[in-house]
């Protein structure tokens, strides 16, 4: 259609229904170069609207709606695995420190503490730290040091001086008795016991006994802090043990160890034996001596009295129990007097049987019989082998010591020998020592 003004317009209905036969991607494709303004077809007023191809938009969501069941039940799992935690942390700690055997790796140990201590007849149960440390509160105050002037001689027995020396002890009644080292106070001019708050006493010797190295001082006091006897026969190889005492005058020094061994018969001196005594590793040094050994309860087991020279490890401490008897007939009689068998013998080896064709090949062989004694009058004799004392079987000498030391002067034994191949039984009233 061609209008006033001479150009051709398009019809209508090509304008309303354009082809679209040749497009691509939304754009047009003219079969012949569109016009320019002015000339041929005119340019549309407006860009024609291009479709645009991407991918639909996803309809809306509508809104979820809230679940309280699932929230109380995240925070209730979220509750419950905290309470459990700490609940179960409670109840292990509980089955741990109420069963140590249970779990090795533990190393709790249960205690029972002395009546009248600050620790006061309550079992506890605790770590093995915890409980030294409760021991060595419980024991160290009644632990002393002993402070003494002598007299020194020189080889002509003529008076060179006097010369100082200390040593340790222990305090057991409130009134003031002490025990310590018999070679601790002896030849003594001048004692001074000191308490670890620091009080001074002036000591007095009530009693001294060279054989078992055990002496009793005494000093004026009352309300005296006390630490008590256990029972050394008890003991075991192994236990974990607490020496308390004041080596070369460190007062109050504490070391720790176990009990290496048990009924050791130990060479004091050329002639004293010291029979049954414990062995331990806790470092004892001079001035220890006379110093208590305690177990974890705070109770004393043995006291402390000698180490090997250059030996590392190697001390000795007189058996409680020792020490009690010691004590109790000290504060009876003023002295104690051992009963001795009568024999002085050697225990069995290969080359023993060998040397003396014996029959037996466990047992103590007599090698000599002390004039007077016991034994003499009981008709033993040397080349007997003695296999067992009142039917406990006999196997070393210090089994035999030590058996006839727990004994008393006028007690009967019978003691069992092998007499060329035949058993023959003994009865042995036992004097005492040195008789």
């Amino acid at each position: 259609m061609i209008d006033e003004n001479g150009f051709i317009q398009p019809d209508a209905e090509e304008t309303e229904h354009p082809d679209t036969s040749n497009t691509v991607e939304g754009y047009v494709t003219p079969e012949t170069p569109p016009g320019v303004q002015g000339y041929g077809t005119p340019l549309p007023e407006t860009p024609p609207t291009v479709p645009i191809y991407s991918s639909p938009l996803p309809p809306a969501q509508p809104p979820r709606p809230s679940n309280p069941g699932r929230v109380f039940l995240v925070w209730g799992l979220i509750i419950g695995l905290l309470l459990g935690s700490v609940l179960g942390g409670i109840a292990g700690n509980y089955i741990v420190m109420s069963n140590p055997g249970t779990f090795p790796w533990a190393r709790t140990v249960s205690t029972t503490y002395p009546v009248g201590t600050s620790i006061t007849g309550t079992t506890i149960v605790t770590t093995e730290e915890q409980a030294i440390e409760n021991a060595v509160k419980v024991a160290s105050p009644a632990v002393v040091q002993i402070n003494i002037t002598s007299v020194s001689q020189n080889p002509f027995g003529f008076s060179s001086g006097t010369q100082e020396g200390l040593g340790s002890g222990f305090i057991i009644t409130s009134d003031g008795y002490v025990l310590t080292n018999n070679h601790v106070v002896e030849n003594a001019t001048k004692i001074t016991v000191v308490l670890k708050d620091g009080r001074e006493f002036r000591g007095q010797v009530v009693g001294t006994d060279a054989t078992s190295d055990v002496a009793v001082v005494k000093i004026s006091g009352t309300n005296l802090p006390t630490v008590e006897l256990g029972d050394s026969s008890t003991l075991t190889v192994g236990q974990r043990v607490i020496a308390i005492g004041n080596p070369y005058g460190l007062s109050q020094t504490v070391t720790t160890g176990v009990i290496s061994a048990l009924e050791r018969n130990v060479q004091a001196s050329q002639t004293e034996t010291l029979v049954g005594v414990v062995q331990t590793d806790a470092a004892i040094n001079p001035g220890n001596s006379g110093g208590p050994l305690v177990d974890l309860s705070g109770r004393v087991v043995g006291m402390n009295t000698m180490i090997y020279q250059n030996a590392q490890g190697l001390g000795f401490s007189v058996s409680v129990n020792t020490v009690r008897k010691v004590y109790d007939a000290i504060i009876k009689n003023g002295k104690i007097t051992w009963p001795a068998l009568g024999i002085q013998g050697a225990t069995l080896t290969t080359s023993i049987i060998d040397q003396y064709n014996l029959k037996v090949s466990q047992g103590v062989y007599v090698v000599q019989i002390t004039s007077g004694s016991g034994a003499e009058a009981a008709g033993l004799k040397a080349g007997d082998v003695i296999t067992a004392i009142d039917d406990k079987p006999m196997t070393t000498i210090d089994g035999v010591l030590g058996y006839i030391r727990s004994k008393n002067v006028g007690d009967t034994v019978q003691v069992v020998v092998d007499r060329s191949g035949t058993a023959n039984t003994f009865s042995v009233t036992l004097k005492a020592l040195g008789e």
